[in-house]
């Protein structure tokens, strides 16, 4: 699914609340400039402590959205946390029977698993609302045919891989470990990123999924993106054990990707067919 310039652009806030109504303003201002027509559903600017308001206004929102004829893509308004709350109550007859792009990272990462495996969506994985969709190319992200770091990078693992591309924020994927009806159900490339975690739970959540069975199996490649806010030892830390994990699941392995939580996030299609080949993915 593409995204043109002319389509409508639905705004929820499925997971926390939007702090900085200023901001949330002004992007939607940019996004109209842009040529888009937007849609803010009601519940987007709710706030209930550290949620956008209560479960059933979020799943709400989430369902409207799907069903609205005029919405041609849904955005994420940000991340923080709730996602998790809703996966067991969405309706996924909704999704599947009204496919349409869904945009989001951090902790959408768990809808983006979610309708994947339950409803066959394949969705973006890229900036919202608030942290940087305006900045993006729509025409290049409509027409890539590769995903290659613009940075220092380093292969970890040598080897060519084949797989959809599944993943994003770890601890969000983590959590997804108590329902298998939540894992991909074919072969992966796995891709990777983290915000604010010490070394000592990356390397648990890695653990986590190495000795998760059902996924570990799938797992052809793993794709590392960027591991923000911390210090540049315990960065170092975090690069010794992407190593040791990457060592001990033998798949190919590269670290290095813009996939963050940072500035630079780049646009990932989840679910996507690709190919790992060194440094370089390639969409099929």
């Amino acid at each position: 699914m593409k995204l043109k310039y002319n389509d409508t652009i639905g705004i929820i806030s499925p997971s926390g609340p939007v702090l900085d109504k200023e901001s949330f303003f002004k992007n939607i201002e940019t996004l109209k400039q842009k040529g888009f027509k937007v849609k803010v559903f009601p519940n987007a600017l709710n706030n209930e402590g550290f949620l956008a308001g209560s479960d059933k206004e979020r799943l709400d929102d989430l369902h409207a959205a799907f069903l609205d004829n005029e919405v041609d893509a849904i955005l994420c308004s940000r991340g923080g946390y709730g996602a998790i709350r809703l996966l067991d109550f969405i309706d996924y007859d909704i999704i599947k029977n009204n496919k349409k792009l869904f945009i989001g990272s951090s902790d959408s990462s768990a809808f983006l698993a979610a309708f994947y495996s339950r409803a066959e969506l394949i969705s973006l994985h890229a900036p919202m609302l608030l942290n940087g969709f305006c900045n993006l190319d729509i025409e290049k992200i409509n027409n890539q045919k590769t995903i290659e770091p613009k940075k220092k990078h380093k292969v970890l693992f040598e080897g060519e891989a084949q797989g959809v591309l599944w993943g994003g924020n770890l601890a969000t994927i983590a959590s997804l470990f108590g329902a298998k009806n939540y894992l991909p159900k074919n072969d992966i490339i796995l891709f990777l990123e983290d915000i604010c975690e010490p070394p000592y739970k990356i390397d648990r959540m890695l653990v986590e999924i190495y000795r998760n069975s059902d996924l570990k199996e799938k797992i052809k490649g793993v794709v590392f993106g960027e591991f923000l806010g911390i210090s540049k030892q315990e960065l170092k830390e975090v690069e010794n054990t992407l190593c040791d994990f990457s060592q001990k699941i033998a798949v190919p392995c590269v670290y290095g990707f813009d996939i963050t939580h940072g500035k630079n996030n780049i646009a990932v299609p989840f679910g996507a067919s690709a190919k790992l080949f060194g440094s370089k993915i390639c969409l099929l």
